[in-house]
C-alpha cells in the first residue's frame, strides 16, 4: 500500500523537490513483522490486570461509606495516615517546586557550548558539536494552518535551528488535503532550518490503532530511510524530539539538548525531559481550568526538580534516534505513547535507561473551544486520555516478569510508580475530601457520630479549651495549606503577564479560582481518571482523540 496521490500532483511536487516525493512515496508496509501482542500472551493474567486499578479504586472510594458503618476507628485511623502522608507529599512538592524554578533560572543562565568546549577539552568522549541533528517530529491531524505556523516560527526562533534543527511535519492521510498543507508550510519555513521533511501516514495498516505513536513511528521512519539512507547523516549522530502540534520551544533548548546528547557517556540510554507548562493560552481558557493547568505544571516541576526520582519521559521529550530505531520506533497499536516508549526501551535495553531533566520550560496549549461549554468537556476528554496511560500497566508488569537481565529492584520500582501514579491520581480526591466531608454531613443531619472520640484533639489532648469539633485530621491537614500557598506564588511569578487593559477586579477573580481547588479537581482530574480506569476494567477501547485548541 503506498500513500496515493493524483499523478498531476507528484509531477508538480516532483519539480520543486524530488527527494521529498520519494519520501512521501515510500511503500507504507513497515520494514518489520509486528510482535505479539501482550494480551495474546497471557491473556488471562492481562485481563486481570486490566481490572485491578479500576477495581481498587473503585473498592477504596466506596469504602468511605461502608468503612464508616462497619469500621469507623480502623478507616478513621486508615485517612490519619494517609493525611498524614499527604502532608509529606505536599510539603515534598512545595519545596521541589521552588528548587526548580532555581534550576530553571540556572538553566537560563548557562553556557552551553562554553561548557560542551570545556568537556572536550577534559578529554571527555564527546560527539563533535557541528555533527548534532535534531530530528523534530510534530504528528498532527485536522490541526490549523495557524497554529502549526505558530509552532513553526518559534521552532525557527532557536538558537541553530539553521545549523541543526530539522522538523517533520507528520501528516495523516485520513485528513484531506494534508500533504498539501504540509508542503506548503515547508516551502514557507524550510530556508529557516537545516532541512525539513513532511510524511504522511496511511491509514488503515494493519495491527495499528489511529493516534499519535503510530504517526509518529512512521514519521521516525521516513526521517531516518531519508536523512540517514539518502543524505548521510550519521544514525548515531540524531537526536529525536517528540512534540505536540502546540509545543513551544524556548530559544535555548537545542543548544541544551546538543550539550547533553554530545557530552553523556550514555546518550544512547537517555531520555530528555523539559517541565511543560500549559501557559501558551492561559488567560484565554476559563478560569476554572486554568487551576488544574498550573497544578499540572507545577507538579511536573516538582517531580523533575527531585534527586532521588523515578520519571517517565512524558509529553514532549527527546532521546537518540539511535536508542528509538534499536527499540523499533513507537509501537503503533498502543494509544498512551510517551511513558510506553519509556517502558519499551527500558525493558529492551536495560536499566541505563532514565531521564534526565532539561530545566528549559516548554509552554502548551490548554484545551479550548469555541464555547466554555465545549471547552470543559474538551479538557475532561484530555485528561481521560491522559489517564488512560494506566492501559500500560498490563504491558509494564509482563515485561518486567520477562526482563531478568534488569535487577528486579529496578523493574519493581518502576511497576509500582506507574501503578501508585494512576491509583492515587483516581483515589486521592476522595480521601482527602469525602474523608472529611462525610462524618461531618452525617453527625449534622443525623445526630450519629461517625468519628470515634478518640480521633478528637480534646480527647487526645485531654485540654478543655480544644473545640469539640477539631479531629486529629483537621491538624494533620491545616499545614497543607503552606505549600498550597507557595504552589500559587509560584504560579503567579511563572505564568504570562495578563493582558494589557486586565482590572485589578479581573486580577482578585482570577486568583479567586483558586479558592474552588476542590471541586475543580474532581472534575477536571479524578473523575476523568477515574473514568478511564473504569472503561478499561469494563473493557471499553478507546479511540485517540484529538483535543480541540482554537
Amino acid at each position: 500500500m503506498a500513500v496515493e496521490l493524483p499523478a498531476s500532483r507528484l509531477r508538480e511536487l516532483a519539480a520543486n523537490d524530488p527527494v521529498q516525493v520519494r519520501a512521501l512515496t515510500t511503500v507504507a508496509t513497515p520494514p518489520f513483522q509486528a510482535a505479539p501482542s501482550i494480551a495474546a500472551l497471557r491473556p488471562g493474567l492481562v485481563r486481570a490486570l486490566e481490572i485491578l486499578p479500576g477495581g481498587l479504586a473503585l473498592f477504596l472510594i466506596s469504602a468511605l461509606i461502608w468503612g464508616f458503618v462497619w469500621f469507623p476507628a480502623y478507616l478513621t485511623a486508615a485517612l490519619l495516615a494517609f493525611d498524614t502522608y499527604w502532608l509529606w507529599k505536599s510539603w515534598t512538592i512545595g519545596y521541589h517546586a521552588l528548587k526548580g524554578v532555581r534550576l530553571i533560572r540556572t538553566a537560563h543562565r548557562r553556557h552551553w557550548r562554553a561548557e560542551y568546549e570545556r568537556a572536550a577539552a577534559a578529554g571527555a568522549p564527546v560527539i563533535p558539536w557541528g555533527l548534532v541533528r535534531h530530528v523534530v517530529i510534530i504528528p498532527n491531524y485536522k490541526e490549523s494552518e495557524s497554529k502549526l505556523s505558530a509552532t513553526l516560527r518559534t521552532l525557527a526562533r532557536v538558537a541553530g535551528a539553521r545549523e541543526s534543527v530539522i522538523p517533520v511535519l507528520a501528516m495523516e492521510a485520513a485528513e484531506p488535503d494534508s500533504l498539501q498543507k504540509g508542503m506548503k508550510l515547508r516551502s514557507r519555513f524550510q530556508s529557516c532550518f537545516h532541512d525539513f521533511l513532511v510524511t504522511v501516514h496511511p491509514q488503515g495498516l494493519p495491527g495499528e490503532v489511529r493516534g499519535k505513536s503510530s504517526n509518529e513511528s512512521w514519521a521516525a521512519r521516513r526521517a531516518v530511510e531519508e536523512l540517514v539512507g539518502r543524505r548521510g547523516i550519521g544514525l548515531d549522530h540524531l537526536t529525536v524530539t517528540s512534540c505536540d502540534a502546540d509545543t513551544q520551544f524556548p530559544r535555548r533548548y537545542f543548544e541544551a539538548l546538543t550539550y547533553h546528547f554530545a557530552t553523556d557517556p550514555k546518550r544512547y540510554r537517555r531520555f530528555w525531559q523539559a517541565p511543560i507548562f500549559f501557559y501558551n493560552n492561559i488567560w484565554q481558557v476559563p478560569g476554572p481550568l486554568r487551576v488544574p493547568n498550573a497544578l499540572s505544571g507545577l507538579i511536573h516541576l516538582g517531580r523533575l526538580s527531585r534527586k532521588r526520582r523515578v520519571l517517565f519521559s512524558q509529553s514532549t521529550y527527546s532521546l537518540s534516534m539511535r536508542m528509538a530505531h534499536d527499540v523499533g520506533y513507537w509501537d503503533t497499536d498502543i494509544i498512551p505513547e510517551d511513558w510506553h516508549m519509556f517502558l519499551k526501551c527500558f525493558y529492551r535495553l536495560g536499566s541505563d535507561v532514565d531521564v534526565e531533566p532539561i530545566f528549559l520550560p516548554l509552554g502548551n496549549d490548554g484545551a479550548l473551544s469555541a464555547t466554555p461549554l465545549r471547552t470543559f468537556a474538551n479538557h475532561y476528554l484530555q485528561v481521560r486520555r491522559w489517564g488512560w496511560g494506566v492501559s500500560d500497566l498490563p504491558y509494564a508488569v509482563l515485561q518486567a516478569l520477562g526482563s531478568d537481565h534488569i535487577p528486579w529492584r529496578r523493574r519493581l520500582l518502576r511497576v509500582w510508580y506507574l501503578f501508585d501514579n494512576h491509583i492515587s491520581w483516581s483515589t486521592q480526591w476522595f480521601f482527602l475530601t469525602l474523608g472529611g466531608v462525610i462524618p461531618f454531613v452525617w453527625d449534622l443531619t443525623t445526630g450519629v457520630q461517625l468519628t470515634p472520640d478518640i480521633f478528637y484533639l480534646n480527647n487526645l489532648t485531654g485540654l478543655s479549651f480544644v473545640p469539640g469539633w477539631l479531629t486529629a485530621t483537621s491538624l494533620v491537614m491545616t499545614p497543607t495549606l503552606v505549600p498550597f500557598l507557595i504552589l500559587i506564588i509560584i504560579d503567579s511569578r511563572l505564568r504570562p503577564r495578563p493582558p494589557a487593559g486586565t482590572t485589578r477586579l479581573q486580577t482578585i477573580l482570577n486568583h479567586a479560582w483558586w479558592l474552588a481547588t476542590s471541586p475543580i479537581s474532581f472534575f477536571c482530574s479524578a473523575l476523568p481518571a477515574l473514568d478511564a480506569q473504569v472503561r478499561l476494567m469494563l473493557g471499553r477501547r478507546m479511540e485517540y482523540r484529538v483535543t480541540e485548541k482554537v
